[in-house]
């Protein structure tokens, strides 16, 4: 218990950039994406206890792009995935996944990403920053095109 408590208030006092961020929301996007087989909509960052719309990021069109291309690949139920996102034009985000746990590299960087998907929360160790990071999934996309052609917003509450 102790440990835990020293890692959240080494993270707790970490400032990092709007950059960085990104990269580890669409970290904790994909790897709940694929893990889960959910299509996230909205992400609670228990750290700094915000809600994240996945809309309102820069690449928010890359990531339903990135949806489509490995729908077939969600809910893994353990087996391994591989994955590569280009977030940036020098860099992007290499993911591998087995059963419920993942590794991510940003190329061109030393950021390497660590973590685990248990129900709906994604726990990530940055590495790099030595920072744990804990997201909540509160919100999917629920694809309703056999009913009126609508995909629609479900909310999930705890």
């Amino acid at each position: 218990m102790r440990s835990a408590i020293a890692a959240d208030s080494r993270s707790a006092g970490k400032k990092t950039g709007p950059v960085k961020q990104h990269n580890r929301i669409r970290i904790a996007y994909i790897a709940g994406r694929l893990i889960t087989g959910r299509c996230i909509a909205t992400l609670f960052d228990c750290n700094s206890r915000t809600q994240i719309e996945i809309d309102s990021l820069p690449d928010a069109c890359g990531l339903r792009e990135f949806d489509l291309k490995y729908r077939d690949n969600s809910g893994l139920n353990g087996s391994t995935c591989h994955c590569q996102y280009g977030c940036e034009k020098k860099h992007s985000i290499d993911l591998t996944i087995k059963g419920n746990t993942f590794i991510g590299y940003i190329t061109g960087s030393s950021a390497i990403f660590m973590g685990n998907v248990r129900g709906d929360s994604i726990y990530i160790f940055d590495r790099e920053d030595s920072l744990n990071l804990q997201y909540r999934i509160s919100g999917c996309i629920v694809d309703l095109a056999g009913t009126d052609g609508v995909c629609t917003l479900c909310w999930m509450v705890k």
